[in-house]
């Protein structure tokens, strides 16, 4: 048979052979490096080598490092250096007595309590670097005397149901107007678990609404939070707990005061802060609610400083002090922050240009007034001005033995051993926050007391705070302080002294107890 031969097979095209496929692999890789050379890095936005819960957010001078530091120490503010460098020393030592404690010594179990606050300040922040620093100073003595630190006398540390779990605080920083409070909580979440659990958050910032943003947000997760300062009366979340006394409470101790004294049969004027700022609002209402009969109709609104969205020209004065001049009002309610208490005192010193040359009397409630007013002491002087306020601490009286709470001497004691001094009291921030880390210290130990375990979780801490009462009444520097599931986070029995300046009251009554 004759077969028809078939054309011999093309060579197949260079792209379909070795050649091709490198060809192809060396225009992916130059592709893949193009891409790589010009696609944007990604930017480091840590704040230091060795401190990862830090990170720097805002743009220009909005610019600030928030999140978490516990381990290495990273300075927030060169004011706040010395400060942190020893609490970052301590939370090491304690870390040390569990992962290589001395030979022939047991291992140390220990726990994490958290300071939720501004870290970083500006001009119109929730908080000035002073108070700050006095709140991460208070901190710091708690911890001490929780841990019996070395610096500390035996006889001087808490010794609350022995002397364990120790305590590592972990600072963490929401920003100047705490606006940052939301990743910050979320970071404090992932640290609720493991070996060393956070058990509570204490500081809380001020009265704000992003204070109860943030507080929402913790008892949401079920982490237990004590604030220092916290007054106004609707700041309130299922596991938030407050050592302070409420507006209202400082309003019905004035108001005692008043009673009681020459100034009752005179007429009263509010001023207060219109912007949407808790405290202030809250304190306007209590006055309202417990001083009526004295204020009437006679008010008059200014705009605050702090915060970051202005709400008008802050501190216009003039219009209150003309109405004030008009009604010859003699006692003066302000619901204000005490950061424009100073200004508001240089405005009244002009009152004579309209005719008022009576004295007056400034009556507030606040943990620092004391601290500002002092710095127009010359003013109240001069132009007979006179400021009553009912406040959350009073470092002078107690420390000169005048109904001075039981837990204020040891705590003195230890603010002297540990080299602080005695001015570290004035605006009150240092008494307020020593005794939210207290409680939270109390609650922890009271719990490991009782199921000899080294680390509780926050739920049993959060329990025993409700069952701080009775035998188990917190011995806290501003007075003995007991909560129960019905005070809806209030301390029963916080006692309220009245402080006056620019000179003190020569005998002063017992002072009004939170019911």
């Amino acid at each position: 048979m004759h077969l028809t031969p078939q054309p011999a097979d093309s060579l197949p095209p260079w792209w379909k052979g070795w050649l091709g496929i490198g060809a192809l692999a060396l225009s992916l890789l130059l592709i893949a490096g193009g891409l790589w050379y010009f696609w944007p890095a990604e930017e480091d936005t840590s704040c230091a080598a060795g401190v990862p819960g830090l990170q720097w957010v805002g743009e220009g001078a909005q610019r600030e490092c928030v999140g978490l530091m516990d381990k290495t120490a990273y300075t927030f503010d060169p004011q706040l250096k010395g400060i942190i460098d020893r609490i970052a020393q301590e939370n090491q030592r304690v870390r040390q007595q569990w992962e290589k404690p001395d030979k022939g010594k047991s291992r140390v179990p220990y726990v994490k309590v958290a300071v939720l606050t501004p870290l970083t300040d500006s001009d119109t922040s929730a908080l000035p670097m002073k108070e700050i620093l006095t709140s991460l100073q208070g901190s710091f003595i708690a911890q001490c005397r929780a841990n019996g630190c070395p610096q500390l006398p035996a006889a001087h540390s808490l010794g609350i149901q022995g002397k364990t779990p120790q305590i590592e605080l972990v600072l963490a920083n929401e920003g100047r107007d705490e606006t940052h409070w939301q990743p910050v909580v979320k970071q404090l979440s992932e640290l609720t678990k493991g070996e060393h659990p956070l058990v509570a958050v204490t500081g809380m910032g001020v009265s704000i609404p992003e204070t109860q943003a943030a507080a929402d947000e913790l008892s949401r997760l079920k982490i237990p939070a004590i604030g220092a300062v916290l007054t106004a009366t609707d700041l309130n979340s299922p596991r938030l707990f407050k050592v302070s006394p409420s507006n209202v409470d400082y309003a019905k101790a004035l108001r005692r005061f008043l009673t009681g004294s020459s100034l009752a049969k005179h007429r009263g004027y509010l001023v207060f802060d219109s912007r949407d700022d808790n405290y202030v609002k809250t304190l306007r209402k209590a006055f309202d609610d417990e001083f009526g009969d004295y204020i009437g109709r006679r008010r008059a609104s200014f705009v605050g400083t702090t915060g970051p969205k202005p709400a008008g020209i802050p501190k216009l004065f003039q219009r209150a002090v003309n109405n004030i001049c008009l009604t010859q009002a003699q006692v003066i309610f302000y619901a204000g922050r005490d950061r424009d208490l100073a200004d508001f005192v240089r405005a009244l010193s002009t009152r004579s240009q309209c005719g008022h040359d009576k004295p007056i009397t400034v009556m507030t409630g606040a943990t620092g007034t004391f601290a500002q007013g002092s710095s127009v002491r010359g003013l109240l002087k001069a132009n007979k001005i006179t400021i009553v306020d009912a406040s959350a601490t009073s470092p002078d009286q107690w420390t000169s033995g005048v109904h001075a709470p039981a837990g204020f001497k040891p705590f003195l004691q230890a603010l002297r051993d540990l080299k602080f001094d005695d001015s570290v009291m004035d605006d009150g921030y240092a008494i307020m926050h020593h005794d939210a880390v207290l409680t939270a210290v109390w609650a922890t130990r009271n719990v490991t007391s009782q199921t000899a375990s080294e680390a509780p979780n926050v739920q049993d801490v959060y329990n025993e705070l409700t069952n701080l009462h009775d035998a188990s009444t917190v011995p806290a520097a501003s007075g003995e302080l007991s909560f129960d599931d019905a005070s809806n986070g209030w301390p029963h029995n916080k006692p309220i002294p009245v402080i006056q300046l620019p000179d003190p009251l020569k005998d002063p009554e017992p002072p009004y107890l939170v019911p």
